[in-house]
């Protein structure tokens, strides 16, 4: 039982400082996108766009962010508004939607991924290249 209590502080522990390190990557009000400005999420859903070539359905976008449909609607909005996406139809399904980043956005977005990295990346500035490695082994191997 010792060995049980230990290992829940121990993964309790690892939580919470996971956790302390994602919230610091969004927490900011605001993030510049060239001269536009987006909240955290928002930039959560521009980093995900970027990654979907595709595009992606709110459904998916919904589950990704762990979010209803119609959270991820609002933010859409405003990023349509922003003219950072776009909604397109689906080329095999007239009835749904695809978010893209727009042209605009990409190469806005290119400039923004590197100041956001560097800046993140301050983060680990006490972790050694062997430390880092060592970490992201870890986080590969329990699937993050």
């Amino acid at each position: 039982m010792v060995m049980k209590v230990g290992r829940e502080k121990l993964l309790t522990a690892v939580v919470e400082k996971m956790g302390s390190i994602v919230r610091g990557m969004f927490t900011a009000n605001q993030f510049p996108i060239g001269e536009t400005k987006v909240g955290g999420q928002q930039v959560r859903i521009l980093f995900y766009l970027a990654r979907k070539h595709d595009g992606v359905s709110v459904k998916e976008l919904a589950e990704k962010l762990n979010v209803t449909s119609g959270a991820v609607s609002q933010f859409m909005d405003v990023l349509v508004e922003k003219n950072l996406v776009k909604r397109e139809e689906d080329l095999n399904d007239r009835r749904l939607l695809r978010m893209r980043l727009t042209k605009q956005a990409k190469s806005k977005f290119a400039d923004f991924k590197r100041y956001y990295f560097a800046t993140v990346s301050r983060t680990f500035d006490s972790l050694s290249d062997e430390e880092i490695v060592t970490l992201l082994e870890l986080l590969n191997k329990i699937g993050v």
